[in-house]
């Protein structure tokens, strides 16, 4: 006996109500099969439709369906038409998938009507009614007969599919996600036309509608385009409001990331060609003032509210969930909290990223809640926040370079200020000189109090910087030992080879009494660096603090197996500095060094530091080099910034420290990437060399 495979009308339930969680997406599904219809215009209309009973219209002047396309098309489900044919009559390239949706909202309701006029047979309607009772009391669903109707008409083309008597009513918070997804779903950008306009009679979308059709991208801070073109390579531009570009990137510097520790770059992403716009906005009244806005500030953060995060448009509509509500699938938020003055938040941007993907690399969701989360969306995904970081950075970059100019800008500006004051004084009768005197020797104080307390948080920060990378390497060091007494335990003493077993639980014990000396130790470096003068600026030799630099921190770095060379100059090398600034550079230049070796590939490498000095006739010259693995993966630039660094779990505030003294004692500094250890010890190229330059204080007679 010959069988076929059949399904129970259970399976309806299945495939539409628990697949599409909320009613608003099948009704999108619907205006979607209109946009595939090329239909110029859909709209959705609700009657009585709060509570259960009432009824959805969805009309579109679209192409219609014949009564072929009934029973082949809408009819089967399952099944998808963009292989087959993936553009629409005029052109569109079709975003429908298998009519799960469609199927979901038909369901809404107990009975449907189609009405479709074809546009291929101009007068003629098919209509269609489905029942769905009749399912409920059959035992399969082949055994429902549905009967098309034709019958004339006098309307053009187009169809309308009616939900009649809806199984539960649209919230209040349904009919909201509703008219939003209408809103947004074509775009509400200033330079789009898709051709398409849907359209949903209800208050609530008329009330989103005049919200976001305000539009505030003119009042943006910046703006960052980014484009992934058919090769898999990535590039990008940042604008100010003024509309001026600022910087711009190549694959190598917008694709750049950090994995583990180390900055890595991928040859192409294995996603679709993508173009990403993202607009940042300042939320406060003076960034409105200062462009001399003509619109109101107190608007923006409304706007922001309905449109704010970003958005992802395929093939010309926009995909739920991207862009919701708490659906931030960049991070943005997250990634924020390391930089909050220059990093957009889905409450501060609004973006899109556009895609057509012709080979169709993306695959909806069957809840068509989204893509899955193949490679292809993985690598898209990792594109548009690789080049969030991008323009991060180059904010980043700008402020330091202003902040580090603003200081000696304010510095200069305080001789003059001090000049003309000086001359102001003599020009004043006595009374009122001394009294003058008296509130400008106030104010000096302050200003010598506030440097002080700037000079003692770098220093703390130095400290804080040192104890937690010591403190690190410590406990890594003592996490082993735990783990070589076991062994001794399952080792027999045969098994030790030339070591006994008393020499092998003696050398543990050693190396854990030296661990908890050095922590011991180490807990009293804090009162060496923090004493009240070396925050006092005077003439040093920069040679003496570094000696005292290696006898504070030489024996650490010996536990660490690092070998300390020094090659200083035998002339006098003086600054005129507080000697703490000049300990931070050599305290974190020589941290940065050890932390290398951490990523280093060859165990059998030696570990080698190399501090050496160097005086001419203006300049003195600190240069710390390493036989570490070298600096790859970031610009020489960016790691100078607070947050970069090549550590994974670093702060990369060491560098800064060090780049914020080089300024402020008017010097310059230079790194390479993959400096010259002496050539005379190592005979080899080593690591990263960084190389310090301050003016020399002349020798005194």
């Amino acid at each position: 006996m010959s069988t076929h495979l059949r399904f129970a009308t259970e399976i309806l339930s299945r495939l539409g109500e628990e697949l599409i969680p909320h009613p608003d997406l099948g009704v999108i599904e619907l205006v979607r099969n209109a946009y595939d219809a090329d239909a110029s215009r859909c709209t959705v209309t609700l009657h009585n439709a709060t509570t259960r009973g009432g009824t959805l219209v969805v009309e579109d002047d679209g192409d219609g369906m014949t009564a072929d396309d009934i029973r082949e098309g809408f009819l089967l489900i399952g099944r998808s038409t963009k292989i087959a044919s993936p553009l629409t009559n005029a052109g569109r390239r079709k975003v429908g998938e298998k009519g799960l949706g469609r199927l979901a909202a038909l369901r809404l309701g107990h009975q449907i009507e189609l009405a479709t006029r074809p546009r291929s047979q101009p007068g003629v309607e098919h209509v269609l009614h489905i029942d769905w009772a009749e399912y409920e009391s059959a035992a399969s669903i082949d055994a429902v007969e549905l009967t098309v109707e034709t019958k004339t008409s006098a309307q053009g083309p187009g169809t309308s599919i009616t939900v009649h008597r809806l199984r539960q009513g649209f919230t209040e918070s349904e009919m909201e996600r509703l008219s939003r997804a209408m809103r947004l779903l074509t775009g509400f950008f200033d330079d789009e036309d898709s051709g398409f306009d849907a359209v949903l009679h209800a208050p609530q979308f008329k009330r989103i509608s005049e919200a976001v059709s305000k539009g505030f991208f003119e009042e943006h801070e910046y703006k960052l385009v980014a484009q992934l073109d058919e090769n898999g390579q990535a590039q990008a531009s940042l604008y100010n409001w003024k509309g001026e570009v600022i910087a711009q990137g190549e694959h190598g510097e917008v694709a750049l990331t950090k994995n583990q520790g180390h900055f890595q770059v991928p040859m192409m992403y294995h996603a679709p060609a993508a173009s990403f716009e993202l607009w940042m906005f300042t939320l406060n009244k003076e960034s409105f003032d200062h462009r001399h806005s003509l619109r109101k500030h107190s608007d923006l953060r409304p706007w922001l509210r309905i449109v704010g995060g970003v958005h992802l448009f395929h093939r010309g509509l926009r995909v739920h969930p991207y862009g919701d509500a708490g659906f931030d699938w960049l991070d943005l938020n997250l990634l924020r909290v390391r930089s909050p003055e220059h990093r957009p938040s889905t409450n501060t941007s609004v973006g899109r990223v556009r895609i057509d993907d012709p080979a169709n690399m993306l695959v909806p969701k069957t809840d068509r809640q989204g893509f899955q989360e193949n490679m292809a969306f993985l690598e898209l995904r990792d594109f548009a926040a690789r080049a969030t970081d991008w323009a991060a950075r180059v904010r980043l970059n700008m402020r330091e370079t202003q902040r580090t100019g603003g200081a000696a800008t304010a510095r200069n500006e305080k001789k003059e200020a001090d000049r003309k004051v000086d001359d102001v004084l003599k020009s004043l009768p006595p009374v009122q000189r001394q009294k003058v005197s008296e509130l400008v020797s106030s104010q000096n104080r302050l200003i010598q109090e506030l440097e002080r307390d700037r000079l003692l948080y770098r220093s703390l920060a130095t400290v804080g910087i040192s104890t937690a990378v010591f403190a690190h390497e410590s406990i890594g060091s003592a996490g082993g030992l735990g783990q070589d007494l076991e062994t001794i335990e399952r080792r027999t003493r045969a098994t030790l080879g030339d070591e006994t077993y008393s020499e092998r639980v003696e050398r543990v014990l050693t190396r854990a009494r030296n661990t908890a000396t050095s922590i011991h130790s180490f807990a009293k470096l804090p009162l060496r660096m923090l004493r009240r003068s070396k925050r006092r600026a005077k003439v040093i030799d920069i040679n003496d603090t570094c000696r005292e630099f290696i006898e504070m921190f030489g024996g650490y770095l010996g536990d660490w197996n690092i070998r300390l060379d020094l090659d200083l100059c035998d002339e006098p090398a003086r600054v005129l500095t507080p000697a703490a600034d000049i300990e931070s550079i050599y305290a974190n230049l020589v941290i940065n060094a050890a932390r290398s070796f951490s990523r280093a590939t060859d165990a059998t490498r030696d570990r080698v530091v190399l501090i050496r000095t160097r005086v001419d006739e203006v300049r003195v010259s600190i240069n710390v080099a390493d036989s570490g693995p070298g600096i790859s993966g970031i610009s020489l630039n960016d790691i100078w910034l607070p947050g970069e660094g090549s550590a994974a779990d670093g702060t990369g505030l060491g560098l800064t420290i060090v780049k914020d003294i080089v300024a402020d004692l008017h010097g310059k500094k230079t790194v390479l990437e993959d400096g010259e250890i002496t050539v005379e010890k190592n005979g080899e190229l080593g690591g990263a060399s960084f190389r310090i330059s301050l003016p020399r204080q002349p020798d005194t007679q």
